[in-house]
């Protein structure tokens, strides 16, 4: 299985990781450049569907904190090493004489400079160093290396932000780039790929929950099948009570759906689930989870995983998760495609949801509750605005025409 990386970096880093992965056939690149590293939040809310998200350094990691916490997916970056400083000294000093005490520099973190400094024994010949804060301020930063060269017009800067370098050139100031080595970039893009893979493990758990019928009111009789619905369960009445046998991903995604909250809060402290290896574990630790509940006359729904750590599902207040809606991309989609805001908060979901960015009309169907007709009608009208892409042909078992495979091409997170 391909997957799928979203990188963030300039222009030129992006450029680069093209480069360094063009051999790497099961890496799909997802490319957002910036200007500024402070420009990546807002490119964050312009997600496409992916598995895992690289950045270019700390700094715009750092600045994308917030916006991460709501995107389900594994997010890294690539860290400022030995290497790469040592790489940059090198290529300077192919071109030029290297003399340190004519050279301002600034680094992520200074420490690595300074055991690189130590290793080659530089003695007492030390840059001008400036360590970059996630606050820091670009015209600061110019005007730390605009300085060190009206002092000393042999002075050469080396930056780590694009930006830098740009504004440098354009004063005619001597400056380098930081080189991105692509050992380090490799190990960094393996690194967030396992975890993605780990993720997608993760979410495909054998899970089970347990619904205490005996105490049900008339109204709320019909709640398995909603919950069933919500679930993607097999759904069956045992002596325990009702039991439904899903996935951890399907809990996940279920818990983003506005009426799986409320439904999850009206039955209250008669829910729970568990994740296991088995069908028998995970319902052993739903039974374990609906004991603790009752016990401890705790609302819930709560899952109890094979490690036996309990997760309350919703809020510890009761209230229920929202489901984040970016508004004016949503308004924006269903003005062109005459999709209703419900069907697209669920196209939202199931792009959340998914373990692959790429998905059958069948599986669309599947996820909405309808037929595959109705889905490829949805499909269709996403084409036809370009939310949706046409990625490829999946053979069937029987006879018949090949399926189609698509990718969403809208923000999902």
């Amino acid at each position: 299985m391909r997957t799928k990386v979203a990188i963030f970096g300039s222009k030129e880093f992006c450029q680069r990781a093209i480069q360094f992965t063009e051999q790497r056939s099961e890496i799909i690149l997802d490319l957002y450049p910036y200007t500024i590293p402070s420009e990546a939040p807002d490119l964050l809310k312009k997600l496409l569907p992916c598995d895992a998200i690289l950045f270019s350094g700390s700094l715009p990691y750092v600045a994308s904190t917030d916006v991460l916490a709501s995107i389900p997916v594994p997010s890294v970056y690539l860290k400022q090493d030995e290497t790469e400083i040592t790489t940059t000294l090198l290529a300077i000093s192919l071109k030029q004489p290297l003399e340190l005490e004519n050279m301002s520099i600034d680094v992520r973190e200074s420490t690595v400079i300074e055991n690189v400094l130590a290793d080659i024994k530089v003695g007492e010949q030390r840059p001008l160093i400036y360590q970059l804060e996630e606050n820091y301020a670009l015209d600061e930063l110019v005007q730390f290396h605009s300085s060190a060269f009206e002092k000393n017009l042999l002075n050469v800067a080396v930056t780590s932000v694009h930006a830098v370098y740009d504004r440098l050139t354009d004063l005619g100031i001597p400056v380098f780039k930081m080189i991105s080595v692509k050992s380090s970039f490799l190990k960094t893009i393996d690194r967030v790929c396992q975890e993605a893979l780990l993720q997608k493990s993760e979410t495909a758990k054998i899970a089970a929950g347990i619904l205490d019928d005996s105490i049900l009111t008339p109204e709320m009789k019909d709640a398995s099948k909603k919950l069933a619905h919500f679930l993607h369960a097999h759904c069956i009445h045992a002596e325990e009570g009702i039991l439904f046998y899903t996935t951890q991903g399907a809990i996940q995604s279920a818990l983003h759906i506005p009426e799986f909250q409320l439904l999850a809060a009206q039955v209250g402290g008669q829910l729970a689930f568990g994740s296991g290896r088995t069908l028998t574990s995970a319902k052993e630790n739903a039974l374990s989870a609906l004991r603790y509940m009752r016990t401890e006359q705790n609302a819930g729904p709560y899952l109890l995983d094979e490690k036996k750590e309990l997760h309350s599902l919703l809020h510890s207040t009761g209230s229920a998760v929202e489901l984040r809606v970016i508004e004016p991309v949503l308004a924006e989609i269903a003005e062109k495609t005459a999709l209703s805001p419900a069907v697209l908060s669920k196209l939202a979901t199931f792009g959340q949801s998914q373990q692959s960015t790429q998905f059958t009309a069948n599986d669309l169907a599947s996820h909405l509750g309808v037929s595959r007709r109705t889905a490829e009608r949805t499909i269709k009208k996403l084409l036809s605005s370009a939310y949706a892409n046409t990625v490829g042909e999946e053979m069937t078992y029987r006879q018949g025409r090949p399926r189609a495979v698509y990718e969403l091409n809208f923000p999902v997170y």
